[in-house]
């Protein structure tokens, strides 16, 4: 009797093991037709519910265009896509003249429901600790929702310039500057629902990135570039700046370096750098303004984003760092985003 008992044992060890082997080898399996590739905000033009998201695999062989409107007909996306943030296996699509947060699952895009309570021109968003904090440029607020009932909870006031945000360090950073103008950093307790403190830097914030549990700051104008590290344990900034290279945008990270473009230029520097660059990586294509209407850096890839001045649809081509064109894509209107989409 114990001899058939520990024979049935080892026969039950033997399935487990394979189960558990089978669910290993399956880890890296897709969750979802839009898993293993990047997403493609496109915001449309302004006054027109064209907003659209397109996908590229990681391997640049698949693409497909519009893919909330595939999977979601008769739903269209909206008006202005401005930006988009994750929590898990949900996407938060922030539709700017819509004054409408989409949520889908960011794998498969099915919608999964709609954001609208107190948002008013809402800019940019983030995740932290199951909340969805949202910058909205009209109420000058940052509105609070539960990033899993998606139901309001709270509206925290600025009354100022409310635009991109990041979570570091268990508290939220948001830049009150846009359009090139603007010298200030707001911290926000997410505890307390409340200002914590703000950050002065340099004029002409445009992008603001979390490494590493860091805050990184990049400011440009017509007169010089600066550069800022926020220690989020104290709140304060150490920064260097130049004014041979002016009117930096785009900051992206990818990796240990800090991307960045300046006119039709693409820029790298280290992670732990005291000065900007003064050899390009490699330039692109003079399109105007249209000209890196969306940049970003993933897997050390970069991305770049032509609007083609909104009368056409956008181009979107994808380079080596060394400025090698990897392959050119034509998206959406207005192609002003990257975001990795891997599980």
């Amino acid at each position: 009797m114990k001899l058939k008992n520990l024979y049935l044992g080892i026969i039950a060890s033997a399935f487990l093991f394979a189960s558990c082997s089978n669910d290993d080898d399956n880890n890296d399996a897709p969750l979802g037709a839009y898993d293993n590739g990047v997403l493609i905000l496109n915001e449309g033009n302004f006054g027109t519910p064209n907003a659209s998201v397109s996908f590229v695999s990681n391997d640049l062989n698949t693409f497909q265009n519009d893919i909330f409107k595939l999977v979601n007909t008769p739903m269209v996306l909206g008006d202005v896509a401005q930006s988009m943030s994750f929590s898990n296996e949900k996407a938060f699509i922030v539709v700017n003249n819509s004054n409408e947060v989409e949520v889908v699952n960011r794998y498969t895009f099915k919608s999964l429901g709609t954001i609208t309570e107190k948002l008013q021109n809402p800019r940019y968003s983030v995740v932290l600790n199951d909340k969805l904090y949202v910058t909205n440029s009209i109420s000058k607020a940052v509105t609070v929702y539960d990033a899993k009932t998606f139901a309001y909870i709270a509206s925290i006031p600025l009354n100022k310039t409310a635009e991109r945000i990041v979570a570091a360090n268990g508290k939220l950073y948001v830049t009150n500057a846009a359009y090139g103008s603007g010298t200030d950093v707001t911290v926000i307790n997410p505890a307390s629902n409340t200002v914590s403190k703000t950050i002065t830097l340099a004029n002409g914030i445009n992008s603001i990135e979390e490494k590493n549990g860091s805050v990184y700051v990049l400011s440009g104008t017509s007169t010089k570039n600066t550069f800022s590290k926020i220690n989020t344990s104290t709140d304060t900034a150490t920064s260097f700046e130049a004014t041979a290279t002016k009117s930096a945008l785009n900051m992206d990270i990818d990796g240990d370096k800090i991307y960045y473009t300046q006119a039709t230029e693409v820029y790298a520097i280290n992670l732990t750098a005291t000065a900007f660059s003064d050899k390009a990586l490699f330039s692109v294509k003079d399109s105007s303004w249209s000209t890196f209407y969306g940049f970003g850096v993933i897997d050390g890839k970069i991305y770049s984003g032509d609007a083609n001045a909104f009368t056409s649809d956008g181009t979107v081509t994808v380079y080596s760092s060394t400025g090698t064109v990897l392959k050119t894509l034509t998206a959406g209107k207005g192609p002003n985003g990257f975001y990795s989409n891997n599980n």
